[in-house]
């Protein structure tokens, strides 16, 4: 009787550790693994905007991951089916080709006491841009020149330098915009620079002082000025205006 007792015991006992090894096993969530080749994003640019989505915790102690592939451009995605889903979903959408951009730069040299040689043609052409007109109502220049209009073709969400300039500056401009989608009018939140070439260094590098650093909200198609910055102190400024759009 107590050996049949004993058996019996033992009997329930692995029937327990089955029931339990198999419970821990149902419980296990099914898991997808996906290598995706990134096209327009960087692989880890990919991650960081996927990672968090993962499922943090599941059941068995796993957790989704997401794993970059530097040399392919290519992250390799592993969690439930329906996260893997989700994430390629947004990938997708995300994945795409940046917007092709085009700015248009007007260097203009503004005056408060000496003339600047300008025509009176030219003058004309000038006071008839109204982003001008209100310029100079409000800053009260007497003299305008032109020195230079210049088409800067860039990538959204990139960074493009252009040599710009004339009557004897030389300029640099350094512009990044970021296109925005608004309801009323497409704009573009832009980061930019404006140096001024000084010459070489005894090294034979160049010497650059700068004039302009601003970040800017610019609407599509609208000419705004960028800045007014004093050239040494003196009576005359570079006036810098943009205009930018999409290129369809």
């Amino acid at each position: 009787m107590k050996k049949t007792l004993i058996i019996l015991l033992a009997f329930f006992f692995l029937i327990g550790m089955s029931l339990n090894l198999y419970s821990q096993q149902a419980a296990k969530p099914e898991l997808r693994k996906e290598i995706v080749q990134v096209k327009y994003l960087t692989a880890d640019r990919a991650e960081r905007l996927l990672r968090p989505y993962l499922t943090r915790v599941m059941p068995g102690g796993l957790f989704g991951q997401i794993q970059e592939l530097p040399e392919r451009n290519a992250i390799i995605i592993e969690d439930t089916p329906e996260v893997v889903e989700k994430l390629l979903s947004m990938l997708k959408e995300l994945d795409v080709k940046p917007f092709d951009l085009q700015f248009t730069a007007d260097v203009i040299l503004g005056s408060l006491g000496t003339s600047l040689g300008t025509t009176g043609d030219e003058l004309k052409e000038l006071m008839s841009d109204p982003v001008i007109r209100e310029l100079n109502s409000l800053l009260k220049y007497k003299s305008f020149k032109r020195l230079d209009t210049s088409i800067i073709k860039v990538q959204d969400n990139t960074r493009a330098y252009q040599r710009i300039g004339g009557g004897g500056m030389s300029l640099q401009l350094g512009i990044r915009p970021r296109f925005i989608k608004e309801e009323k009018a497409d704009a573009f939140l832009v980061e930019l620079d404006l140096s001024q070439s000084k010459g070489l260094t005894s090294e034979g590098k160049e010497r650059t002082s700068n004039l302009l650093s601003t970040t800017l909200s610019l609407k599509s198609g609208e000419r705004t000025v960028v800045g007014v910055s004093k050239l040494d102190g003196g009576d005359e400024a570079l006036i810098l205006i943009l205009s930018g759009k999409i290129i369809k």
